[in-house]
């Protein structure tokens, strides 16, 4: 696959349970390819037999069954495929700590390296600090953009949530692109210096007069008496 400078993977993962210290383990992994945060026909998706049993509270949420993932191939077996996929792109998670444990954990027990933490983007703490107070999970930003959940009716699976989450983080972005061109100038006072906002430059406008509307401003400088441009500096 190759890998463009401006590719972001929008990935997802699950589980048999919620923690790694109880020994839950990947059962499915989803990847998604964004060229300019605009989803491509790149995707990553396997199902991965765990070798151990989906808790009930794990399956109420996926509906991934042991007997399904019986027959389905080990980690180990995919991870090569996986991390030629995902190269050295961003990864777009929700939530990203959690992905990003069980992954490590998956690595941990190949010998191989770790996926740094620094290459995540977590769209659950942007979408916290854009929309203070309200809902932030994958539904309710879905609905905030007004998204369809129809793929997610039987159940979440990791590359149906990666899709959601691709166009949730393309609208979450584009929103910052438009607050940014919408900005007003700030000016910050600071021993009578002002710095303009570093977000918009305002340019200097140019005023065209006829020569009777000069003539009108000559006429009404000359009926002003001591002008305080003229007396500047005086005692």
């Amino acid at each position: 696959m190759r890998e463009e400078k401006n590719a972001e993977i929008v990935l997802d993962t699950e589980t048999t349970g919620l923690s790694t210290k109880d020994g839950h383990k990947i059962i499915e992994i989803g990847c998604v390819k964004l060229i300019d945060r605009k989803e491509i026909e790149d995707v990553f998706h396997v199902y991965i037999n765990p070798k151990r049993p989906v808790s009930i509270s794990a399956f109420a949420i996926h509906k991934i069954s042991d007997q399904f993932l019986s027959d389905k191939p080990v980690f180990s077996a995919i991870v090569e495929d996986f991390l030629k996929f995902i190269g050295k792109s961003k990864l777009i998670i929700h939530n990203a700590s959690f992905d990003i444990r069980f992954l490590n954990h998956e690595l941990s027990i190949l010998g191989l390296p770790l996926i740094e933490m620094s290459r995540a983007v977590d769209t659950l703490a942007i979408a916290r600090r854009k929309f203070p107070g309200a809902q932030a999970t994958l539904d309710a930003l879905c609905k905030r953009f007004d998204i369809s959940l129809h793929s997610r009716e039987f159940g979440h699976g990791a590359l149906v949530d990666a899709r959601l989450l691709a166009a949730v983080y393309s609208e979450m972005m584009k929103s910052d692109q438009a607050n940014l061109l919408l900005q007003k100038p700030s000016y910050h006072i600071k021993k009578n210096n002002f710095k303009e906002n570093k977000f918009l430059k305002l340019q200097n406008r140019k005023f065209t007069f006829s020569s009777d509307e000069m003539e009108a401003h000559l006429d009404m400088l000359a009926k002003i008496d001591k002008p305080i441009w003229k007396n500047k500096g005086s005692s």
